[in-house]
């Protein structure tokens, strides 16, 4: 996995200690790091167990919207003829086992024709429920940007997260979870293709900068017509100046103009600096600096950072 951070996240979420008692067969081979998954933990709470595919439920807090076929098929193939290599993650229910982590596992051992699961068996309240399958995606790279602006979103709508908490316990920067729930905000055509894979996160994230949605529309096509890099898709943005947008003919048009290559350069000085977007607006020889933040966290720590 890319993604740095995820062992922080984690740490948050699973007590060290020693594995007691008894354990599945399997237990000897998960002393390979290869195979034991953090999310699984250790400490008292964990003991393996065979599960019958049809005690388990799916997690009603899974991130992931949609399972690829042709991985399905491959999985499925792969457990037919090994089984199940690592085991899933489950919590009691109220009518046999729900699912923490592991649903690809489960539903690929269900099509293998398989009777029954290893397993791990631990108390987890909901909130680490869906905590957890998150960092299970994110550790997979699973989740596409819009499930994983989603699943963050959740946490903090379900639960009550700030965003600085959410990147804590997930392992990620406060800005990153900013700029993948501003992913929400983009028009559904775009949100559409960035689903299909046509838009990746970085072509998304630099669109996200902009305000005006049919603009937004017309730029993503662009970027999927013309292929563009997100280099090239940034540049494109910054080339705007957006503020002047409503000078346009008519609503349905927007007038470009082009803007020195310097105020560009500062425009990205700053933004590196502050780790937001930030816009240099001129008006003869006067201007004005429009820095964003994304909420009221986001804002102190632009004042902190600027005051210090």
């Amino acid at each position: 996995m890319k993604k740095s951070g995820l062992g922080r996240g984690l740490s948050a979420l699973i007590p060290e200690g020693g594995v007691p008692g008894a354990l599945h067969p399997l237990a000897e081979g998960l002393a390979n790091d290869s195979l034991m998954t953090p999310e699984m933990g250790t400490g008292e709470e964990m003991r393996f167990e065979e599960v019958s595919v049809t005690d388990i439920s799916p997690n009603p807090y899974q991130p992931r919207q949609g399972f690829d076929d042709e991985k399905m098929a491959e999985l499925t193939a792969s457990i037919r003829e090994q089984g199940v290599l690592q085991p899933l993650l489950l919590r009691k229910g109220v009518d046999g086992y729900e699912l923490v982590a592991g649903e690809r596992r489960w539903r690929a051992a269900r099509r293998a024709g398989l009777a029954t699961v290893p397993a791990v068996v631990r108390s987890v309240e909901d909130r680490d429920s869906l905590e957890q399958a998150i960092v299970e995606n994110l550790h997979r790279d699973d989740l596409n940007p819009l499930e994983e602006a989603a699943a963050f979103h959740r946490l903090m709508d379900d639960f009550g997260f700030t965003q600085h908490e959410v990147a804590v316990r997930i392992g990620r920067s406060r800005p990153a979870v900013a700029n993948s729930l501003r992913l929400l905000q983009l028009p559904d055509v775009v949100q559409q293709l960035i689903m299909a894979g046509s838009l990746s996160a970085g072509h998304a994230r630099a669109l996200a900068g902009l305000r005006d949605r049919p603009l937004i529309e017309r730029l993503a096509t662009r970027v999927v017509d013309e292929g563009l890099s997100v280099r090239q898709t940034e540049n494109l943005v910054r080339s705007l100046d957006e503020i002047t947008m409503p000078e346009a003919d008519s609503p349905g048009e927007v007038t470009a103009r082009p803007r020195d290559a310097a105020l560009l350069e500062v425009e990205q000085i700053l933004a590196d600096r502050l780790d937001t977007t930030v816009r240099v607006v001129t008006r003869g020889r006067k201007g004005r600096i429009v820095v964003e933040f994304a909420d009221l966290d986001d804002l102190e720590r632009l004042f902190r950072l600027l005051e210090g």
